[in-house]
């Protein structure tokens, strides 16, 4: 009798077959539909790239029978031969799946400047979010005064001061290492408050999370704070008329918008205590990993890894943060889209790290359980990224709790008892059912 569903590893699978389960949750993956017939081979691609295995309906679909049962038969013999100790041995001493993705980062790193900034070392979380909550909201704040002070002098002819941007650095950076989870929280808060240099600020904070989670050094994150504060700087001399522009530009609107990139480089060539990778920071995080960005069209290799790292942080801080011309996207979409990009605008292995390092939910966002129940997240599980630590804002009816309980949703399997289970349904806008963030922040 043919069993209707087969595992099959996603490998061996061949267009035309029908993926009726995942080895995953599909919210984990840029899929639309929780089933599908396999089309192309970007299908292909797509899940080789999320999933390890798949279930694959043997009797729907346009591949015959006899070759998914021809595809499991394959699997079922490659089994077999790692019951031999040879083999186990074999795949027993292949290195970590983190130390795996970062060789294959750095061999794109022509310089050998981001090996040389990897350590073994990983950081973790000392303190507890509401003890951090405070000390994050005063570096931030902090760093986003003068920032934006020292703009507004560079602006009236001064030089910019880099000595005095480093100095904000360093606390920034302090907070992060100490718990990344209250700065985050913080950024998302913050982008819904008052204009000036968050967006900056933010971009600052979310290279640090990635090189946080990547193990840099202490020189390379301040490279990485620094260089995601003066992303845009070359903004700062572009008319104010195109960069609040309500509604899509037009085909000379966008070229000015364009020159931001040399307009920053422009300014900072003559600043002294800059180093080269904050400069390739400013200068490539427009380029894509495909070839499609700008100025250069640079591709692959060719773009310094620095300026790959600052193109995907920019890019998640832009989906992010309320724009004239669009609104903010909850920081799960972000995610999902950046999830969509992984291979073509950015490197696959930088954005699965960069993933990992910010979680599937980030800190801050607003979700929605298979309750019905609405929550925020307010701290990351770094080993099962799709069960963070939650407080519960309002009921399955969408009325207000009487009592903001924290759930770790760890703890609460999926599977089991109804009444028990909880998993994440879907990530929600920023504002969502009228809530603020910042009324339970610290």
């Amino acid at each position: 009798m043919l069993l209707k569903r087969l595992k099959i590893e996603t490998a061996n699978l061949e267009c035309g077959m029908y993926v009726a389960q995942l080895d995953r949750p599909w919210l984990e993956t840029p899929f639309l539909f929780k089933g599908f017939e396999i089309r192309d081979e970007k299908d292909l691609k797509q899940l080789r790239h999320f999933c390890r295995h798949v279930y694959v309906d043997a009797t729907r679909g346009t591949v015959p029978q006899d070759r998914v049962l021809e595809a499991r038969g394959r699997e079922s013999r490659y089994a077999q031969s790692l019951a031999t100790p040879a083999t186990r041995l074999e795949h027993a001493s292949r290195p970590g799946l983190q130390r795996r993705l970062f060789d294959a980062i750095t061999r794109l790193d022509r310089t050998g400047t981001l090996a040389g900034l990897f350590q073994t070392k990983h950081y973790r979380n000392v303190v507890p979010t509401r003890i951090e909550a405070p000390r994050a909201a005063l570096a931030y704040d902090t760093a986003a005064a003068v920032l934006n002070d020292a703009i507004e002098q560079f602006l009236q002819g001064r030089p910019l001061d880099a000595t005095r941007l480093k100095s904000v650095v360093g606390p920034l950076i302090d907070s992060i290492l100490r718990n990344q989870d209250a700065m985050a929280w913080l950024v998302c808060l913050r982008k819904r408050e008052i204009p000036g240099p968050q967006r900056s600020i933010g971009s600052a904070v979310w290279a640090v999370v990635l090189g946080r989670h990547l193990g840099f050094d202490r020189r390379g994150l301040e490279t990485l704070a620094l260089g995601g504060m003066l992303l845009d700087l070359g903004n700062a001399k572009l008319p104010r008329d195109v960069l609040l522009k309500e509604g899509p530009l037009d085909d000379v609107e966008r070229a000015i918008v364009k020159k931001h990139v040399r307009v920053g480089l422009d300014l900072v060539k003559t600043v002294h205590g800059l180093n080269a990778d904050v400069i390739a920071m400013i200068q490539h995080h427009h380029e894509r990993h495909d070839g499609s960005g700008y100025p250069q069209g640079l591709a692959g290799a060719d773009i310094p890894v620095f300026g790959r790292l600052a193109g995907l942080i920019d890019c998640f801080d832009a989906m992010t943060t309320k724009r004239p011309y669009a609104p903010a996207r909850s920081a799960y979409d972000a995610v999902r889209e950046l999830n969509g990009l992984s291979g073509t605008a950015f490197q696959r292995e930088l954005v699965e790290q960069f993933v990992q390092a910010v979680g599937m939910f980030p800190t801050g966002s607003l979700v929605e359980l298979n309750t019905g129940e609405v929550a925020l997240v307010i701290e990351q599980n770094r080993v099962r990224r799709l069960r963070p630590k939650l407080m519960l804002l309002l009921n399955s009816a969408k009325m207000p709790v009487t009592r903001h309980a924290l759930m770790d949703l760890k703890a609460r399997p999926a599977g089991g008892d109804e009444d028990e289970g909880r998993w994440i349904l879907r990530g929600l806008e920023p504002g969502a059912f009228g809530l603020d963030p910042k009324d339970y922040f610290g």
